[in-house]
């Protein structure tokens, strides 16, 4: 690090223009190396591969075809990515194959035929998106904080395959931050408090937060920027553009101590971090020293990656608003950004999130966000719509007023697990953009804050970067996708995926669509309902039917993966009806002191320690639902001899992000994931104190004391971030067993002959006083009714409402015997 330090010294003698540049690369040598990567070394020999020029204009092109003097499949492309998405191509649309997210790359089903198929008719595809653009200034911390060169090659790959060509390069930048403040003349002591813990630094960048869970070890700043500098080289090889963090004005405290009479300004509280790890300093952008600090980074971010791709993003205003609603003022802070990339590299780039515009939208008036971008020439900037699949922003703007932009897929926050996604939006969506009048779109992008769930989402995501026509018949794409990613199609496939894409693919992100299993556990807890626990529960059972009957191959990644994900979600849903049935209980005991209602209580909290165990043993199962993967690899991310102190700090780090996201729960569960240990030792925990709370509640006949349990929730997940404790990195137990098993626990196949139900109502328990009408469960058929009651011991029936609204159950009152319908309300009650 010394060595880069004076280096850094001789640096600024020099200018911008004797920076080096790296070469891009050999296009054919790349397609080899991924090619080797993704089937093995003794493949690359049975395709050819040609390079060819892009089109007259510029955009990039890809054919599949076949090698007549060597009989064998062709890729060509005019660059790594065109090539690496043309080999992509043949493996889904020839060979039925399929390459997705995966630890140790169980996300691939690769059974190519064993005589390759030759294309009797090329395939030519000229992408009409001139980028297509990958992350999200958070996805390097929710996902790939911890990520070593051999995951990251990975994905790389990945991104080739994808056609993805503009990336986001923020992993190692610390190491310019850190040398450019030390020559200014910060302190290390006023820089450790300035820099955060490495799961946190996309906040601290983007000037939100400072300091919190730091500070952060010089070794671990050592072994990012030289991972960082792999990653540059590789994603060049294919042809592909980094986009470079730019200054944008966010600076440490100590800079006032430098420039005591420079315009600064306190940014707003974030995340409720109080002052003490928020309330950043921005140095304003028309400030005289601006241009000096940015002009010092700038060179030395440059030179210790060795070149430049000539992008850069910055947000000043990321989730904060600007000082002033002057337009003038808004024009030149923005213009001065650009003046100071544009002062070190003349073909500089402005790239910025659009985010700012939704998040903000009381403040960003058309007339303000006018103001502000036009203090950038049109040619010189690129606007991410960063959300556009929920809330577009260029529909609202006039496209950006002429800036040019890109189209996003957002989708997911924080990394929280749950099927959704609207498929038919981004098979459609992205093509009306582009072909509006006066549209100044140029590309797409995915812009996920985090990653590894949801693959369908983002293999038809992949594909609009090369689609110019709107996939019209999206059942049939998802089907083409089932067989590639399993291998095979039968019909349970062909109907899980049915309901699937009828269900929870049909519908946007919500905030509501984190299961209550991983969220702070209090009463009046509301969740999303759109998404029927029935349905997804008979898509899993469909796809665990055919594992079990080897109908499908039990063995292929993909399906497994698919199994214990949708197992998931159905138990998840299920324990927010055994909450909503619980706490409608405590009410009802609370105000009539009936007995019997206690007593279901009671069994009901044995059902639901069963649930967690069911679930952990499920997540526990796979390889990419385990706790400690995560909590492994951030121990091993620091550099090699670091002191154990360090090393405890960063999987403090890992354990935080997770679980309270800061000191005091400050946007706590925001990042949760259903994984197995997680599940076991916090959240079961947390929601066994929630329920002996209750318990002694009633065993002293005392109102719920909510400040005494918060205050020992709050005690349980510090401690449990605090630890030190290792978990499994390697799953345990069958999948195609485990599931086989709970899927028979939480889904029912209603035997119409063997009626297991009669019409006999305990009095003793009024069914409203377990399940409140059924009007707040996500519960919506017969059937789900009847899993709940299984799982209640207590439970002697239910009634719903509504009864005549639902042909279903009008035909289900027919075939069973037994059943009574009384003033519209169907009961049911257990042997």
């Amino acid at each position: 690090m010394k060595f880069l330090y004076f280096v850094s010294i001789a640096l600024l003698l020099g200018t911008a223009a004797s920076l080096p540049v790296a070469p891009k690369g050999d296009p054919v040598k790349a397609i080899q190396g991924l090619v080797g990567r993704i089937l093995s070394q003794e493949w690359v020999d049975k395709f050819s591969y040609e390079v060819i020029p892009a089109t007259s204009d510029g955009f990039d092109v890809f054919e599949v075809d076949t090698d007549n003097k060597a009989n064998r499949p062709v890729f060509r492309g005019n660059n790594g990515v065109a090539l690496a998405s043309a080999f992509n191509y043949y493996l889904k649309y020839y060979c039925y194959c399929s390459v997705s997210w995966g630890l140790n790359s169980t996300g691939d089903q690769l059974k190519l035929p064993s005589t390759l198929p030759l294309p009797s008719k090329g395939k030519r595809v000229i992408f009409p998106n001139r980028y297509r653009y990958y992350q999200n200034v958070c996805t390097v911390s929710y996902s790939m904080a911890w990520w070593d060169w051999n995951r990251w090659e990975r994905e790389i790959d990945w991104m080739a395959m994808n056609g993805l060509n503009l990336i986001l390069s923020f992993t190692g930048q610390e190491v310019a931050w850190y040398f450019s403040y030390t020559l200014i003349g910060l302190t290390d002591e006023e820089l450790d408090q300035y820099f955060s813990g490495p799961a946190f630094l996309a906040w601290q960048r983007m000037g939100n937060i400072r300091g919190w869970a730091g500070p952060l070890d010089k070794g671990w700043i050592y072994v990012q920027y030289y991972l960082q500098k792999t990653i540059f080289e590789q994603t060049r090889t294919f042809g592909m553009i980094n986009v470079f963090p730019g200054f944008s004005g966010h600076v440490p405290k100590g800079l006032l101590r430098l420039y005591p009479d420079s315009n600064f300004t306190r940014a707003t509280q974030w995340g409720h971090f109080g002052t003490e790890y928020s309330e950043d300093y921005l140095l304003e952008p028309t400030d005289s020293q601006f241009l000096g600090v940015a002009q010092t980074y700038y060179k030395l971010l440059i030179f210790y990656f060795g070149g430049t791709d000539h992008v850069y993003n910055a947000d000043t205003y990321n989730e904060m608003q600007p000082s002033s609603t002057d337009l003038n003022f808004l024009k030149e802070s923005n213009a001065a950004i650009y003046n100071a990339m544009k002062s070190v590299d003349p073909n500089a780039t402005f790239l910025m999130q659009g985010w700012l515009f939704r998040n903000e939208a009381g403040f960003w008036t058309n007339e303000r966000i006018k103001a502000y971008l036009s203090g950038v020439p049109n040619d010189d900037m690129i606007i991410l719509d960063l959300s556009s699949e929920q809330v577009p922003i260029w529909s609202k703007t006039e496209s950006f007023f002429g800036k040019p932009f890109i189209w996003c897929m957002l989708h997911n926050y924080g990394g929280i697990r749950g099927i959704y996604g609207n498929l038919t939006t981004i098979g459609n969506d992205p093509i009306d953009a582009r072909l509006v009048n006066g549209s100044t779109m140029v590309g797409v992008g995915m812009t996920p804050e985090a990653i590894e769930h949801n693959p369908i989402m983002y293999d038809l995501m992949g594909e609009m970067s090369w689609r110019s026509e709107k996939v019209e018949a999206v059942m049939s794409w998802v089907e083409d996708y089932a067989r590639r990613r399993y291998g095979t199609m039968t019909n349970n496939i062909r109907n899980a995926w049915t309901l699937l894409l009828n269900g929870a693919y049909q519908f946007h992100w919500s905030w509501q669509i984190k299961s209550l299993l991983v969220r702070h556990p209090e009463f009046n807890m509301a969740f999303d309902k759109r998404f029927a626990t029935f349905n997804i529960a008979t898509a899993w059972s469909y796809l665990v039917t055919d594992a079990v009957n080897d109908n499908a191959d039990p063995k292929v990644g993909p399906l497994l993966y698919d199994i214990v994900d949708i197992g998931r979600q159905v138990i998840v849903n299920t324990f927010a009806d055994v909450y909503t049935i619980y706490t409608n209980a405590y009410s009802s005991y609370m105000s009539k002191k009936n007995s019997n209602v206690y007593t279901a209580m009671k069994d009901l909290a044995k059902s639901w320690t069963t649930m967690f165990e069911d679930l952990d043993g499920l997540l526990g199962s796979n390889a990419n639902f385990l706790l400690g993967t995560w909590i492994n690899d951030a121990r091993k991310s620091a550099q090699p001899g670091t002191s154990s102190s360090a090393v405890d700090r960063i999987e403090f780090n890992a354990r935080n992000q997770i679980t309270m996201w800061g000191p005091n729960e400050n946007i706590e569960d925001y990042a949760a994931k259903e994984w197995s240990g997680l599940v076991s030792s916090y959240y079961a925990q947390r929601w066994k104190l929630f329920i002996n709370t209750i318990d002694e509640s009633i065993m002293n006949d005392k109102a719920f004391n909510k400040t005494a349990y918060e205050s020992m929730l709050f005690t349980l997940e510090k401690n449990w971030g605090e630890k030190i404790e290792a978990y499994p990195t390697t799953p345990t137990g069958d999948t195609i067993e485990l599931s086989n098993k709970l899927m028979q626990k939480y889904y029912h196949n209603i035997d119409y002959v063997n009626a297991k139900y009669m019409s006999k109502m305990d009095a003793d328990i009024p069914s409203d006083d377990l399940y409140g009408g059924a009007v707040n469960l996500w519960a919506n058929t017969t059937e789900q009714y009847v899993v709940l009651c299984e799982m209640n011991p207590s439970c002697v029936g239910f009634s719903f409402s509504y009864v005549n609204k639902n042909p279903k159950m009008v035909s289900f009152k027919t075939k069973v015997s037994g059943i009574t319908v009384e003033k519209g309300r169907m009961l049911y009650v257990k042997h």
